[in-house]
């Protein structure tokens, strides 16, 4: 029971501590933001080693390993979104009266640089990971890149609960892109998909033999996906889902501040 127990545990741990440090880096100011840059750069790269690293690593603690190395890599994208670093072109309102393609479009500006570098990032970990022993790394990066730009997809034809509570003043343009109001058809479509993944990960992993490497490394996969699902779900339904990161969340605002969350929400209404 633990072993199975153990790799669920870890996996929603590292989920929740790993979301809730970034969360806090981007509350604070600029300079704070900056040294945390260089930090997770330095991090980012180290990481990347370890995918070489870890290939012949056929061990549990290496699937544990791997799968930290992949939610590293992970945050130093996540990071340079967030902060305002690497993003895309256009950093600005959605022009309105737009839809379809032309609405595509333009939010895809938005973070196209962000797209390309997870894409290269991407293929260079999984040419890293080609023929190894260890390919939780590469399969965490994956995952969590394909769970994002299901989630993404979502917002864009419609999620009616997409928050804007954790972006930064910096991207607070990005919330205007987001169809909160509307409800897409298609989102018990995407709710399956990733439900899919989830319960196929999980299967592997609770009906192999427990305390392999294997079920080890399928089963924090599978929690990884799983947590997917639950965002997917936050996206649809009012599920207050930022609480669980109350505690990272800066609570001090200025006047100033406050005053433009409110215009911003006055705005959207």
């Amino acid at each position: 029971m633990l072993d199975t127990l153990a790799p669920i545990v870890f996996a929603v741990l590292a989920w929740w501590v790993s979301t809730g440090v970034l969360i806090w880096l981007v509350g604070r100011g600029e300079t704070v933001r900056a040294v945390a840059a260089i930090g997770l750069s330095m991090l980012v790269v180290g990481a990347t080693f370890a995918v070489i690293e870890l290939r012949d690593v056929h061990s549990i603690a290496g699937a544990y390993a791997g799968f930290l190395v992949g939610i590293a890599l992970w945050a130093w994208h996540e990071a340079m979104l967030l902060f305002g670093y690497i993003a895309g072109p256009r950093r600005s309102d959605c022009p309105t009266g737009l839809s379809g393609w032309q609405r595509f479009k333009v939010s895809a500006q938005t973070v196209i640089h962000h797209e390309l570098l997870i894409a290269a990032h991407a293929a260079l970990i999984i040419w890293l990971s080609l023929g190894a022993a260890n390919q939780v790394a590469a399969a965490t990066f994956g995952l969590l890149w394909g769970m994002r730009i299901s989630a993404k997809l979502l917002i864009f034809f419609g999620a009616p609960n997409a928050s804007h509570h954790f972006l930064p003043m910096h991207l607070k343009y990005l919330s205007t892109y987001f169809n909160t109001r509307q409800r897409t058809r298609s989102y018990p479509l995407f709710i399956l998909l990733t439900s899919a993944v989830a319960v196929a990960l999980l299967f592997n992993g609770l009906s192999g033999q427990s305390g392999t490497v294997e079920a080890t490394g399928y089963l924090l996969l599978g929690t990884l996906a799983l947590l997917a699902v639950f965002e997917h779900i936050a996206l649809i339904l009012p599920i207050p889902d930022q609480q669980l990161w109350s505690w990272a969340v800066r609570k001090k605002a200025t006047a100033k501040t406050k005053q433009q969350n409110e215009n911003l929400e006055y705005g959207r209404t």
